[in-house]
């Protein structure tokens, strides 16, 4: 299961941005920034579109599981 809260604290993290910071550029509270983060909430599409743009990054990145990467997998690997 992708939990996109663990890319989007690794993102926020590389950035040296506080929870507290994200959440006013993206008009949330920082709770919430907090439980995305934590898996306590997934957010929505819109709530993460914004995070991503803040972020810096696609939406597609924060939905993207690190240990199976969208950019190596193949067709092939679906019918498996």
């Amino acid at each position: 299961m992708v939990r996109p809260g663990i890319q989007i604290k690794a993102l926020r993290k590389s950035l040296n941005m506080t929870q507290k910071q994200l959440a006013e550029l993206v008009k949330l509270d920082e709770s919430m920034i907090n439980k995305i983060e934590n898996g306590h909430s997934v957010g929505s599409v819109q709530t993460l579109s914004k995070i991503a743009a803040a972020l810096k990054v696609s939406i597609t990145e924060l939905l993207d599981d690190p240990c199976f990467p969208l950019e190596n997998k193949k067709p092939e690997d679906d019918h498996a």
